[in-house]
């Protein structure tokens, strides 16, 4: 069985830069044809770059490929065992359109290029009406750029929901930006894989401190409070109809921002008072966009009207009169601090999981419903997933999932500090088989040592389990 080193020893680590680099360039180019038409000049700007670089290389190259398997990026037949965020989108476009792999050809032209991004962002639905990507693309003339399509039946691990849920967030807010119908099938679709995916007890909950980027924070945010509400319905013995329900309402909340500019979502610190005049419309907002989707819960525009009010009712936006917040409302508030707080911020670091719920404790229990709190508190346990602990002798470990039969006992795995970078190793056990009888852990800071722990956790799946899932 070939590793990933194996697969990549021909090609050298500048070469291996460079395809990246190409890959990047073509992600980000579908985003920004998610946001505009193919003919803006934003869009032709960089596609006329991405021809550029792509011509240069098949100077020298016959073909760039890029293939999707089984949750991992193949670049020129190289694993990208850690996919950059941009990449991150590319692959959750492709997983919901069933692009398994995109060759480029020598001689391929910015047309043929704008073709294959509007295949990119195309509703899934409708490029199946024209017998799926490949043929949608081949239809419209493409002759250097060639789609094969996924096999079916390979099953679906946590990177590929996480993919998917943000390409239909990313179609559900231009969808609502541009006055379209959202996507409800694909939002719903969506959802109930994530509630599976909790219900299974398999890792896409248990991953979510590898998949707080800085890029796309908005998004990336509503996937996360969707992902921690489901949790706590869980816990809080909720049926498979009413997970769906509120899954559903968390993951388009903040929907409403789609109209909020981007220097304000962006600024790197507070916003003053016309800023946040602005910034405080999104649930109003929020709520009307969804309010016209039939086919959504009727929960969906309560929550993204009520999720910033909070419940001593001190947020916004301001009633007439009291109001008795809906339960999905408050479950969100406080799946929506503990992320906030928990995510690198371009103006803060993260705190660790455990501060973060002190803090909340402290200084937010008016603004969350206590009954809830106490809840997230014990669905969390005493060591949340991504904090990370010292071991004696001064070996380090991050929690990587809750041990629901022994709280105090969650299943973590070591860093190995010696490989370069950091990683987490490839064995997962009981923290009480990481360490002798009694011993005391220490909870660490993070950010405090200098360690990034997205990135050692973004290594949790390394040669092995990469090399079977290429085989």
């Amino acid at each position: 069985m070939p590793t990933p080193a194996d697969i990549g020893a021909s090609t050298s680590p500048e070469e291996q830069a460079r395809c990246v680099s190409l890959t990047i360039a073509l992600a980000r180019a579908m985003k920004n044809a998610s946001f505009y038409d193919a003919a803006h000049p934003v869009v032709r700007d960089v596609l006329s770059g991405l021809q550029a670089d792509l011509a240069q290389y098949l100077t020298e190259r016959r073909e760039f490929s890029i293939r999707f398997v089984s949750g991992y990026v193949v670049i020129q037949e190289v694993p990208l065992i850690s996919p950059h965020a941009p990449i991150g989108n590319l692959f959750g476009a492709c997983h919901r359109r069933r692009v398994g792999s995109i060759l480029f050809r020598r001689g391929l032209t910015q047309e043929e290029l704008a073709h294959l991004l509007m295949v990119l962002v195309a509703n899934p639905a409708q490029l199946e009406e024209e017998g799926g990507p490949d043929r949608a693309l081949e239809a419209r003339g493409a002759q250097h750029i060639v789609i094969k399509c996924q096999s079916e039946g390979k099953g679906r691990d946590w990177r590929l929901v996480h993919a998917a849920a943000l390409d239909v967030l990313r179609g559900a807010a231009m969808a609502a930006r541009t006055g379209q119908r959202v996507d409800a099938g694909g939002v719903q679709g969506t959802v109930r894989e994530i509630v599976e995916n909790v219900l299974g007890d398999r890792s896409l909950l248990h991953n979510l401190a590898a998949l707080k980027h800085v890029d796309e924070y908005t998004f990336i945010h509503a996937l996360d409070i969707c992902v921690l509400s489901v949790e706590l319905g869980r816990h809080m013995k909720l049926d498979q109809s009413q997970l769906v329900e509120l899954g559903v309402a968390a993951l388009l909340h903040d929907v409403g921002k789609v109209l909020v500019p981007l220097e304000i979502l962006r600024k790197p610190g507070p916003l003053d008072r016309a800023e946040f005049e602005v910034m405080s419309r999104h649930p109003v907002d929020g709520a009307a966009m969804l309010l016209r989707e039939p086919e959504l819960p009727e929960a969906a525009a309560v929550v993204a009207f009520e999720h910033h009010i909070r419940y001593d009712l001190s947020g916004y936006p301001k009633t007439q009169w009291p109001r008795e917040l809906n339960v999905y409302s408050l479950m969100g508030c406080v799946a929506d601090i503990y992320d906030a707080l928990t995510t690198v911020r371009p103006y803060r670091p993260p705190l660790p999981p455990l501060r973060a719920l002190e803090l909340m404790e402290r200084e937010c229990q008016s603004q969350v419903q206590p009954d809830l709190f106490r809840q997230f508190v014990r669905m969390l346990g005493p060591y949340p997933w991504g904090t990370l602990l010292g071991l004696p002798e001064g070996r380090l470990a991050v929690v990587t999932r809750p041990n629901a039969a022994a709280p105090e006992n969650p299943y973590a795995r070591i860093i190995e500090a010696e490989s370069h970078p950091p990683k987490a190793a490839d064995t997962e056990l009981p923290l009480r088989q990481l360490i002798p009888g009694e011993t005391e852990v220490a909870v660490l800071d993070p950010v405090s040592l200098g360690m990034d722990l997205t990135a050692i956790l973004h290594g949790l799946y390394g040669g092995e389990s990469m090399a079977r899932a290429l085989g």
